[in-house]
């Protein structure tokens, strides 16, 4: 019995069973090698002489609650063709590591519905060694990923840890793979990706991306000369919002204390959009009561009156029939907006004028970083299961699959 559950459900089959022990709650099979030609592991040479024997202890499958080792008699063998000294292969385990192949593998099964805190403690082994067994496998099918059908691609940015700490994400728009991940958020974190990618021959064809010139310039250093780079539209309407905010705080600077309490608490009420205040939902009484007081507040304020209508009138850039439509439209809102006296609307413009190219490439590859935004979400989940990451290289493996997370998260 013992021998047909050592060779079927541990894989020993090129291994005699011996005896089996039981001892401090645990189970031991001690085996040995069958008798066979043995090979040197070096240059798998025959010509070799046994040099001595050693017992070697591997945790493989538990059997109920109860932990399970192999202990392996092996043989050190000595190579007469290439002079190696080297132990005969395990063949059950990997060189150098102290579990055999069967568990790392059923770890492996555990932790994609399972955090690794409870593999670990399933199986009572150390979390360092559930770590390095999972990180060992990503590492290996993160080599393996191909670049090479990589058409359109997001590039966006993620908080990692408190003071500015971001971690640079690409997202495959086709297939929703996270292809890369890096620390920071400048230019040369991008570097490797692109080198990646002109190395797998990929035939890029669009880049989303927000307005940062940190990846702008990697785009123009490092990408395809002829990758169509289209402008995130939810990023121009959030630097909108940004303007429309610091014109909102340079009113109430301005006004006496009589006029300042207009705008007193009225920050978030100009960065909804006017469909969502109009909209009238009973789970949400005060829908109403915010589109009356922003029909006082627009009363009250001539500037903020028209620089909330320019920012409503931004987001139907994106809404034309055909990019020709478009650019007219872009024209007129750049006119109107050139007639009010604001200098942070104004740069804000001539923002919008230098990078009109960029923004209108919509037209053309109607894609945004708005999947990126959705995994961003994923991701925090996974930083907060895993109470922040030590290791930021496994975080960033943890990252290349996150679409293989489903409702539960593999944390810590």
């Amino acid at each position: 019995m013992s021998t047909s559950l050592v060779y079927h459900a541990f894989g020993a089959r090129t291994y005699h069973h011996v005896k089996t022990v039981f001892e401090g709650g645990a189970v031991y099979f001690h085996l040995t090698k069958k008798i066979h030609p043995r090979r040197c592991v070096v240059c798998r040479s025959k010509d070799v002489t046994l040099e001595g024997h050693r017992e070697v202890t591997l945790r493989s499958l538990p059997i109920g609650s109860k932990p399970t080792y192999l202990v392996l008699g092996l043989h050190l063998l000595l190579c007469h063709t290439c002079g190696a000294v080297r132990q005969e292969s395990r063949d059950v385990a990997e060189p150098r590591v102290s579990y055999t192949k069967a568990l790392k593998r059923y770890v492996l099964e555990l932790a994609r519905s399972m955090t690794l805190r409870d593999v670990q403690r399933h199986l009572g082994l150390g979390w360092d060694l559930i770590k390095s067994i999972v990180k060992s496998d990503l590492k290996r099918r993160a080599k393996k990923r191909s670049l090479r059908k990589v058409r359109r691609i997001a590039i966006d940015e993620i908080a990692i840890r408190k003071g500015h700490r971001y971690l640079t994400v690409v997202l495959d728009l086709d297939t929703g793979w996270v292809l890369y991940s890096a620390p920071g958020n400048d230019h040369s974190c991008l570097e490797p990706f692109f080198k990646k990618l002109k190395k797998a021959r990929a035939q890029l064809r669009a880049i989303a991306v927000d307005m940062s010139r940190g990846y702008a310039k990697a785009i123009r250093q490092y990408a395809p000369a002829d990758v169509k780079v289209v402008f995130d539209k939810y990023h121009v309407v959030a630097l909108m919002n940004r303007v429309i905010d610091d014109i909102r705080r340079a009113e109430q600077n301005r006004l006496d204390e009589k006029d300042r309490k207009v705008l007193k608490g009225s920050r978030f009420l100009l960065l909804y959009g006017i469909e969502n205040l109009a909209r009238r939902d009973v789970t949400h009484p005060l829908v109403v009561p915010r589109l009356e007081r922003l029909d006082a507040l627009m009363e009250a304020n001539q500037t903020l009156y028209e620089v909330y209508l320019l920012k409503e009138e931004l987001r139907w850039l994106w809404s034309h029939r055909d990019k020709q439509t478009a650019e007219r439209f872009l024209d007129q809102w750049l006119a109107d907006a050139a007639e009010i006296d604001q200098p942070d609307l104004q740069r804000f413009a001539r923002t919008l004028d230098e990078h009109r190219e960029q923004i209108l490439a919509y037209y053309d590859e109607p894609i945004t970083t708005g999947p990126l935004e959705g995994l961003n979400n994923k991701l925090k989940v996974l930083k907060r299961v895993a109470y922040g990451y030590r290791d930021t290289e496994f975080f960033q493996l943890r990252v290349l699959f996150i679409h293989e997370v489903g409702t539960k998260v593999t944390g810590v």
